[in-house]
């Protein structure tokens, strides 16, 4: 281990898990540690720790629960990082997804810790829930919201696309000036690239779903859609890939889960780590997410040139031009996905344009060396005072 001594400028990387890190922010730590940084995880042990533990000089074990709504879950939370960061004293502190943001925003500007980044990678439905217990906790928290975003030090809040940027600005939770948005976590397009190659005209095409297996990525209407169309005789499989993300409060249980896929056509995948690959054999990409950060499947999906199909809403539409770089659907709507389906399944020549325009988007917009610039740059100004 490298001693803080041989680096000075210390840095906590707050996040609810570990998982989001190496799936979305890698090549960034990977480069954060290639410099004079001294780098403190602080997350929640999960089964990644190790894939990203050469890239850190020391380690904090976070006691926080990602579904938990138990207030006094979330005070232990909010004690521990408090120990945590008077142990430290860090020079920067960089908090990933909405709990570490609230609640190490909260802390920081406490202890007047100068450098603050506030990564808000998504707001997600429960932000906009109809349900009375997610409205009442979101009045409570309002005041904390304001507290945690809203220092008088350094500080920066990052929001992934416009639409939450613009939430929280009129929420009177932020402001312009401490606020901006880097567009999601970007994509590697050497990685994510497409080889031409030949296919059997009569092969049937594969539609693929590329995302956690939670209600609020639209997995049940996506199926719906489907079996109404098998119903109609057209031919083609749908394959799934991802994991059920038990700690969400909107997962399927694997009882559900197996009477949804219960379909000859349907494939589940699983969670896979050789997603190019998997794109190569796919015809269509399908996520009507109910809300996204910025949907990093879809900016992978794109990158590969693939003919996508994603609902008119923040995170996605940002991605998608509806009929230049895909097809963008009414939120929740089965008949609208059918709609969509039935287009690219049956003309060939639309999908192949629309997944060559995305791949363009990408490159111009999504690359993932510009989005982690963007970020070092941010570091830079805070830690040398510019």
């Amino acid at each position: 281990m490298i001693s803080k001594k041989t680096k000075k400028i210390s840095v906590l990387i707050v996040s609810n898990c570990t998982w989001y890190l190496y799936n979305f922010r890698q090549d960034l730590i990977s480069k954060l540690s290639d410099q004079e940084y001294y780098l403190i995880l602080v997350s929640p042990l999960d089964d990644y720790y190790n894939r990203l533990k050469k890239y850190f000089d020391s380690k904090e074990n976070l006691f926080l629960n990602r579904g938990s709504e138990n207030p006094f879950l979330e005070i232990i939370t909010m004690i521990n990082l408090l120990f945590i960061y008077i142990k430290y004293k860090p020079d920067l502190v960089h908090h990933f997804t909405i709990k570490p943001c609230l609640y190490g925003g909260t802390i920081a500007r406490f202890l007047g810790i100068k450098n603050t980044i506030n990564h808000i990678t998504g707001l997600g439905p429960a932000y906009f829930s109809k349900r009375v217990k997610l409205n009442y906790i979101n009045k409570i928290l309002k005041p904390l919201y304001k507290y945690a975003f809203n220092s008088r030090n350094n500080i920066v809040n990052i929001f992934h696309n416009n639409s939450d940027r613009n939430t929280f600005i009129s929420k009177n939770i932020t402001s312009k000036k401490n606020s901006k948005v880097i567009h999601g976590s970007g994509v590697d397009i050497n990685y994510f690239t497409k080889e031409k190659k030949q296919r059997a005209k009569n092969r049937i095409k594969k539609v693929l779903f590329p995302a956690r297996i939670i209600k609020e990525k639209g997995i049940v209407e996506l199926v719906y859609a489907c079996e109404e169309l098998w119903n109609e005789n057209y031919k083609f499989f749908l394959n799934i890939a991802g994991e059920i993300d038990i700690e969400n409060k909107s997962h399927i249980n694997k009882k559900d889960f197996e009477y949804l896929i219960k379909n000859k056509n349907i494939s589940f995948l699983g969670k896979c780590n050789n997603m190019p690959e998997i794109y190569k054999n796919m015809d269509i990409v399908v996520l009507p997410s109910w809300r996204e950060g910025l949907s990093k499947s879809l900016l992978e999906a794109a990158a590969m040139s693939m003919p996508i199909i994603t609902t008119n809403v923040p995170g996605c539409r940002d991605i998608i031009k509806n009929n230049f770089s895909g097809l963008l659907v009414t939120l929740k709507s089965k008949e609208k996905l059918k709609s969509a389906l039935k287009i690219l399944l049956n003309d060939q020549k639309l999908a192949t344009k629309l997944g060559r325009n995305a791949r363009k988007i990408v490159s111009e917009k999504y690359e993932v060396q510009n989005i982690n610039n963007q970020i070092l740059r941010l570091y830079n100004n805070f830690l040398r005072g510019k």
